[in-house]
């Protein structure tokens, strides 16, 4: 028994020894593909001083922590199995805020931040009344978090979307027409492993937005080719590492939408509304309109009636936005996480008859210092 003892002390300490020793001798990853993020890498005290010149060996030692942390060896494997246990063998709600419930992963937002939500809606209704001119009235339309759907009447906790919706329509209602688009929503008409809707099921939310801005033609998914990439896991996929079968990523094409033109307004670069070469890339979802972008102008050659489309979105907006662009000459695109409005009235002009979009998530509008000034 003794000895028994004496072995699993002598594998415990080797095993502290060899997992930092291993992930030095291997070669650091930069990214890690299951989490879609950026990896720490190694830098020697020097290095490290030199881009952080106000810190000191003590942050040395916690970069140094994140470092071995973030290039631990077989990692995804050990987080995956954490996961199984801390879940499936403790028994716990969630791992780190994220969780599994009815087929679906999500993240828990329990808490409305009611101080934040008001800093933020200021910050939109500023931009509305001092930067359009637009002759109707700007359109705010909320998309729910799939947790409004997945934790009503659960064990989990979370805030009321009524109380979200009415801070929203409390603080922009005299400027803007507030819509929640709860309504014309289900948990199916989202990805199972990603927080994002399927642009497969978004016909009827396209509708009723070309309906607020008065196109009553209705938009039916016999007018697109449906094209589909397999083996797609979303953002939760990776960050709970919880084993779960792939989406489906599923986009709408159709003639008018492959001749439309994206022009990058901060780069210069232009491109298709779907980069399908982002397909293999770190996440599938930046097809839609290459993903993270500040500022874009799309040009429709296929539509000449003058109209213009100013929308102000988040990542959600992304794959909703080439439904609305057929029936508009030009779209604006801004996403205020990346860009002021300063920066944006010195690349881009608003015509006085232009639509305009406010269409955000709530779990967007409930994050602090989301959006720039």
């Amino acid at each position: 028994m003794k000895y028994r003892a004496y072995s699993l002390i002598l594998v415990f300490v080797l095993a502290l020894m060899l997992v930092p020793l291993v992930s030095f001798v291997k070669a650091d990853e930069s990214i890690s593909l299951s989490e879609k993020r950026p990896l720490v890498e190694y830098m020697d005290y020097e290095s490290y001083r030199t881009s952080h010149p106000e810190a000191g060996l003590s942050e040395y030692f916690q970069f140094l922590e994140d470092y071995f942390l973030d290039q631990f060896p077989a990692r995804d494997a050990f987080r995956k199995y954490l996961v199984l246990f801390r879940i499936g063998a403790l028994a716990q709600f969630d791992h780190h805020g994220y969780y599994e419930l009815d087929g679906h992963l999500g993240k828990l937002d329990p808490v409305l931040n009611e101080k934040a939500l008001a800093h933020a809606l200021s910050i939109l209704e500023g931009v509305a009344r001092e930067n359009l001119g637009s002759e109707e009235k700007p359109l705010f339309a909320l998309i729910p978090d799939k947790n409004v759907f997945l934790l009503k009447n659960s064990q989990y906790p979370s805030y009321a979307y009524d109380a979200l919706l009415g801070q929203i329509d409390e603080a922009l209602g005299e400027g803007m027409d507030v819509l929640s688009l709860l309504p014309h929503l289900s948990i199916d008409d989202y990805y199972r492993t990603d927080p994002h809707w399927d642009q497969k099921y978004l016909m009827d939310v396209a509708n009723l937005l070309l309906e607020q801005f008065g196109f009553f033609e209705t938009l039916a998914i016999q007018d697109f080719e449906l094209q589909s990439f397999d083996d797609y896991w979303g953002t939760y996929a990776g960050q709970m590492a919880w084993p779960v079968a792939p989406d489906t990523l599923n986009w709408l094409s159709n003639d008018t939408i492959d001749k439309m033109v994206v022009w990058d307004l901060v780069t210069g670069e232009k491109s298709p509304v779907y980069e399908t070469d982002k397909l293999l890339s770190v996440d599938p979802y930046d097809l839609f309109l290459g993903g993270a972008k500040a500022l874009l102008r799309i040009e429709n050659t296929e539509q000449h009636n003058g109209r213009q489309l100013i929308v102000f979105r988040d990542s959600f907006g992304s794959s909703l936005i080439p439904l609305l662009a057929p029936y508009y000459e030009e779209v604006v695109v801004i996403d205020l996480r990346y860009i002021a409005m300063t920066s944006v009235l010195e690349r881009v002009s608003f015509e006085s008859d232009a639509d305009v979009l406010f269409l955000f998530s709530s779990s967007v509008a409930n994050s602090p210092g989301v959006f720039k000034k």
